[in-house]
C-alpha cells in the first residue's frame, strides 16, 4: 500500500483540518526555539516556560496577526516582544505535541514511552511530528493523570 494512498485515506477519515497543524517552519516565529522546546524541554521546564511567556502572549495576541515580517517587526518594537514570540511558538509546539500524542493507540501504550513499534500509530506520529519526523522522541509532557493511565495500560499489557 503506497504512502500517498494511506495519507489520502487518513485525510478522508480524520479530515483535512486535523491532518497537519503548524507543519511549516514559517508557522513559527523562531523555528530553532520551537525545535529546542521539542528536543530539550522536560515537563517541568515546559511548564515553567509556559508560566513565564503565556501571560504576555495572551495579553498581546493581536500583535501576532498579519504577515510573518509584520509580526516580527511589531514584536521587535514591543518591550515584551521576546516573551510574546516565545508564547506564540510554545503554544503551537504544544498543539503539535497534543496532535502527536493523540496518535498513540491503546495497543501502543503497551510499549515503554517512546519505544513504539514501527508502523501503525508510529507512522501517524512520524507524519504529525513536524520537528523531527520521529515517533520515538516525543517529549514526555503528560499530566500526572496521563502518566498514571498510561502506566496502568503498560502494566496490564505486560501480564
Amino acid at each position: 500500500m503506497s504512502s500517498s494512498f494511506i495519507a489520502a485515506f487518513l485525510l478522508m477519515i480524520v479530515g483535512p483540518a486535523d491532518a497537519q497543524i503548524y507543519d511549516q517552519k514559517s508557522d513559527y516565529l523562531d523555528w530553532d526555539y520551537a525545535v529546542s522546546l521539542w528536543a530539550s524541554y522536560d515537563r517541568g521546564e515546559a511548564v515553567a516556560e509556559w508560566d513565564l511567556v503565556m501571560p504576555a502572549y495572551e495579553a498581546n495576541k493581536a500583535l501576532v496577526s498579519g504577515s510573518r515580517e509584520e509580526v516580527l517587526e511589531r514584536l521587535a518594537k514591543h518591550p515584551k516582544g521576546d516573551l510574546i514570540k516565545r508564547g506564540h511558538d510554545l503554544h503551537r509546539v504544544y498543539e503539535v505535541w497534543k496532535h502527536v500524542y493523540r496518535a498513540v493507540t491503546y495497543k501502543d501504550k503497551g510499549f515503554a514511552w517512546n519505544e513504539w513499534k514501527s508502523g501503525g500509530s508510529c507512522w501517524v506520529m512520524e507524519q504529525r511530528n513536524v520537528f523531527t519526523h520521529s515517533c520515538r522522541d516525543l517529549p514526555d509532557w503528560r499530566t500526572k493523570n496521563d502518566v498514571k493511565r498510561d502506566n496502568a495500560i503498560f502494566a496490564e499489557t505486560q501480564q
